[in-house]
């Protein structure tokens, strides 16, 4: 179900709140499952249901609604970027686009080659160059290297969720100019904090860094790479005008496909259906910054889908989406493996198969 409209809700350029909360870590996918329920039952915004059912405290809901408007691109999920600069293997674990096993087989070559960990971490495929490009620009935006939102300042976070005035910060910031100190330091010196709400604030500050990286890399990985460069303005983009002048090409041929999907009274128990080696594919591509595997759906009884088969699992919808793969000179043959979600009205029988699969160069 989509979240309901209104001041909480889902507009143009807007990342859903349910994401927000979820890529923060504020909230568990359950317990988002169960609150858009809540919603679906009472009609109440999502917000309302998460903080009735007790999954959410409302200044967390506050903090997180005031950034929810900055995430809707990749060049706004950048700018808000704040906090402790993180470093690279770091951030792509709190995002987790990295296990901890891949950041150690990194390190480990990173010692044997003195290559940089990101371009280890991209040429094994574990992530693409355009999500090594965001990640690094919003390492940049943290180390105040780039211009940048304050939205996602301690001072900013306090505002937005009513701990202290505006008035109140503006003297600090003030202070600030000739005290050395730290902005919770100085509120809390002048009385207008007490200390366990600058460490809450500290917290929830993290938590809001991490829903803007996960926005960022998501919204990068789905991106097409001139979109990338330009969002970032990163020094690399030369590259991608040299490139730009092979046209990039991506062809998909399906070696084999299962027709058909049949769901018993036991799956529907179980609320899923797994579907071993239902689709064997080749792809072939040119283009250095990998190519998407596009996914869409064609209406099939189910939530969301889950694909293995990839190097890694990956999410998708009911209407589909896609999965960034990296370049390779030689074309690739893929065997897929399905587990199905399954819609809460379904019936057992056989159904067409759900899914169509394509290919694009990145």
């Amino acid at each position: 179900m989509a979240e309901k409209t209104g001041k909480e809700g889902t507009i143009p350029g807007r990342r859903l709140l349910g994401q927000v909360l979820v890529d923060g870590e504020f909230i568990t996918p359950v317990d988002l499952a169960r609150a858009l329920e809540e919603q679906k039952r009472t009609n109440v915004m999502l917000g309302e249901a998460l903080v009735r059912m007790g999954v959410i405290d409302p200044v967390d809901l506050k903090a997180a609604l005031s950034v929810q408007g900055e995430l809707g691109t990749i060049q706004d999920a950048i700018r808000v970027a704040a906090g402790v600069r993180m470093l690279l293997g770091e951030m792509l674990l709190t995002a987790k686009r990295i296990t901890p096993v891949q950041l150690a087989a990194a390190l480990d070559e990173q010692r044997r080659s003195g290559d940089r960990i990101g371009e280890i971490l991209a040429r094994r495929g574990w992530i693409t160059h355009a999500e090594l490009d965001a990640a690094l620009a919003f390492q940049r935006h943290q180390d105040g290297t780039d211009s940048s939102s304050e939205r996602l300042r301690l001072g900013e976070i306090l505002v937005a969720t009513g701990q202290i005035t505006r008035v109140q910060l503006d003297a600090a910031l003030l202070k600030s100019r000739t005290v050395p100190r730290k902005i919770g330091d100085l509120l809390v010196e002048a009385g207008d904090l007490r200390p366990e709400q600058v460490e809450r604030g500290l917290r929830i500050q993290k938590k809001l860094v991490t829903a803007s990286l996960v926005a960022a890399l998501s919204l990068a990985s789905v991106a097409s790479a001139q979109d990338v460069h330009r969002a970032v303005a990163a020094p690399s983009a030369a590259r991608i005008e040299v490139s730009a002048r092979v046209q990039a090409r991506a062809t998909l041929r399906v070696l084999w496909q299962q027709a058909r999907i049949a769901i018993t009274d036991a799956d529907i128990l179980r609320g899923y259906v797994d579907v071993r080696s239902a689709s064997r594919i080749e792809v072939r591509n040119n283009s250095l910054q990998g190519f998407m595997l596009v996914f869409e759906g064609a209406g099939g009884p189910f939530r969301e889908v889950y694909v293995r088969g990839l190097g890694r699992e990956v999410q998708l919808g009911a209407g589909g989406g896609f999965a960034p793969m990296p370049y390779t000179l030689d074309p690739i043959v893929m065997e897929l493996s399905y587990r199905f979600t399954l819609d809460k009205e379904i019936r057992a029988g056989v159904y067409d198969w759900p899914l169509t699969l394509s290919s694009r160069a990145i």
